[in-house]
């Protein structure tokens, strides 16, 4: 699912591929209703893991709220600072 999402081509076809996602998103705002913050913890990581930078703004949807309300906001600024700087490949200095 992850990769068709980052594969698509078109912004139309991205939103397409979107759609199950979306309802999961849908499913996890109704588990934190009931006090069930693990799956949005549990999606946010694995879409963390995934990498792509299209998921950057539900991971930033996601993660932070999931830290927050599992008492772990730092956590959340942690992401949040490290997605404004998130980079691939073996040249990760941070130093010039």
């Amino acid at each position: 699912m992850f990769k068709k999402i980052a594969d698509s081509k078109t912004d139309d076809e991205r939103d397409k591929n979107y759609e199950d996602l979306q309802e999961l998103i849908t499913l996890i705002q109704f588990a934190n209703d009931e006090c069930d913050y693990g799956e949005g913890l549990e999606l946010g990581m694995d879409l963390f893991c995934f990498g792509g930078s299209v998921f950057h703004s539900t991971i930033l949807q996601l993660l932070p709220l999931a830290y927050m309300l599992l008492n772990r906001p730092e956590f959340g600024k942690i992401i949040e600072a490290h997605l404004k700087d998130r980079r691939k490949g073996a040249d990760l200095s941070q130093i010039v």
